[in-house]
């Protein structure tokens, strides 16, 4: 008996030292010091112009249910796709990933930076994807310098299939995955046959609706529509967006008053008067009806065009962040120079003038408590819009590149310095000194 108790004795020994010495091991093997990912890749005004295409491509409006077509992502098209996506939650809002296609497979590497520690400075990992009959299958995974062996990410995925085996939205991924065929990747990009499934789509838009605007977002948008309702009836047609802002931050400071979250407040606030100035029913986007506020016609400027730029550009900036918003903006003037109106500098300073604001206004609790005061309060419309007198409007794209030549140009970047200086001298932008 005593030579049994003997050998357990060591095993169990054997077995804490083990422990003790290998997870130090794997920790260093896992956390290195420089990053796979250095950089996110940057929304561009040719993405937006892309991003457009392919939507028009797949719009369910133009699709019969069970109609294929064709499609094609580039390996930036999915880079910044899987970006987007990961900035959606505060938890993996700082991994910087890229995706990569080669023959037969995508491979996607992701870099977290660490908190000051003696082992590493990044959390590195890549996994390798091929097409599969029920889903994408993973053949290869590392983090670090540790490789993963197969069985173990297999043992994985097969645990977390059966444990999610019942949840509707596991469910749906399975489904539209089954809508895809013919899936050929090559270097730099794939191609699929997508086959448009009606009630699917139905279910896949509620759920990204419900992703998007959670109930509780939808509540304080509600909220927001009624001030706006209450406030369109007494105010003049074409009187300040200032008119209209002072009665939505007043609601917000009551509410955060109340225990509410300012920023989230404040976030509403921007989106619900986008969506008033759009002109659109928002039924369709929020899945709830709304009674519409009265058409006044709001402006910044004098003009009704700054205000739906100010308001949209603000909303972006709110619920994407302000390089999105700043990039959709260039984007809408490089359209109006081909064909439009012609590519307003104006328009611009009222975009960055609603960045400049939005920023403010979700910053921090602080910040956003601060601006709803500060809203409340505002009388004049010169403390968040600049002048644009001498702005260069109206310019076709032969126009715009015999003066400018393109959108980095020494010359546009002067008329872009004259833009933030001048929104630099509002007060709610000025600089602390």
């Amino acid at each position: 008996m005593r030579i049994f108790y003997i050998i357990f004795k060591f095993l169990f020994y054997s077995l804490i030292l083990s422990i003790v010495l290998g997870l130090p091991t794997l920790l260093w093997l896992m956390v290195e010091e420089k990053p796979w990912v250095n950089e996110r890749d940057q929304l561009a005004v040719e993405d937006v112009k892309r991003a457009k295409h392919l939507l028009h491509e797949l719009d369910p409006r133009q699709l019969k249910d069970g109609e294929t077509r064709p499609l094609t992502l580039t390996e930036r098209d999915a880079s910044l796709l899987v970006d987007q996506m990961l900035s959606r939650w505060p938890s993996t809002a700082q991994v910087k990933a890229q995706t990569r296609f080669t023959l037969d497979h995508a491979e996607i590497k992701a870099t977290l930076p660490l908190p000051d520690n003696p082992i590493g400075r990044y959390l590195n990992a890549s996994v390798q994807l091929t097409p599969g009959k029920s889903g994408p299958i993973l053949t290869d995974v590392q983090i670090g310098r540790l490789p993963i062996p197969n069985r173990v990410h297999n043992w994985l995925i097969d645990f977390a299939s059966a444990y999610l085996q019942d949840h509707p939205a596991y469910q749906e991924l399975k489904q539209a995955w089954a809508t895809l065929s013919d899936i050929q990747i090559g270097n730099g990009s794939v191609a699929v046959t997508v086959r448009y499934d009606q009630d699917l789509a139905r279910r896949l838009e509620a759920r990204g609706r419900d992703w998007v605007f959670p109930k509780t977002d939808r509540i304080r948008l509600g909220v927001y529509n009624d001030v706006l309702i209450a406030a369109t009836r007494t105010l003049r047609k074409n009187s300040s967006l200032v008119f209209l802002l002072k009665p939505l931050f007043a609601r917000a400071a009551e509410r955060t008053a109340q225990g509410g979250n300012p920023v989230e407040e404040n976030r509403a606030v921007l989106v619900a008067l986008a969506l008033y100035l759009s002109g659109k029913d928002p039924t369709r986007l929020l899945g709830e009806k709304y009674n519409a506020p009265a058409s006044i016609h709001p402006t910044l400027a004098g003009r009704g065009d700054l205000a739906q730029h100010f308001s949209i550009s603000a909303a972006l900036a709110g619920i994407a962040n302000s390089h999105i918003a700043n990039v959709i903006g260039v984007f809408k003037e490089v359209q109006d120079a081909q064909g439009g109106s012609g590519f307003s500098f104006a328009d611009l300073t009222a975009d960055r003038a609603g960045v400049r604001f939005a920023e403010q206004a979700i910053r921090s609790a602080a910040s956003a408590q601060d601006v709803q005061q500060r809203v409340i309060s505002l009388n004049i419309e010169s403390a968040i819009m600049p002048s644009i007198t001498a702005l260069p409007e109206g310019l076709q794209d032969p126009e715009f590149r015999r003066r400018f030549e393109r959108r980095d140009s020494a010359a546009y970047n002067v008329v872009k310095d004259e833009i933030e200086r001048r929104l630099d001298q509002c007060s709610f932008y000025r600089p602390a000194s």
